[in-house]
């Protein structure tokens, strides 16, 4: 089992992103839920591409736009709860709240 540097906020974005992934991957059943996660991974994978690049507190900021974007529909969905616990992960690390 390879090493998962918690610490590291790249690789947790990317663990992120891979799970939503495995989650719409899994959603063949739900057609409403497949297409939540279909845009989610869209967006998540958009701001991958450039998390690398932004500051701290700009990678924060996008999570959270994106989780505030999601509609109530899904608020319970674990991949929403999954993506509050990055947030909230990568404020612990910067330590830095952004309200």
């Amino acid at each position: 089992m390879p090493y998962i540097d918690w610490s590291d906020p790249d690789e947790m974005f990317g663990l992120l992103v891979e799970f939503v992934a495995d989650e719409r991957s899994e959603a063949e059943d739900d057609p409403k839920r497949r297409r939540f996660l279909a845009k989610l991974v869209s967006d998540l994978m958009a701001l991958q591409e450039r998390f690398g690049a932004l500051s701290a507190a700009e990678g924060i900021e996008s999570l959270r736009s994106i989780r505030s974007s999601i509609d109530d529909e899904f608020e319970n969905d674990p991949v929403v709860e999954h993506l509050g616990a990055c947030v909230e992960e990568l404020e612990r690390i910067h330590g830095q709240r952004i309200d």
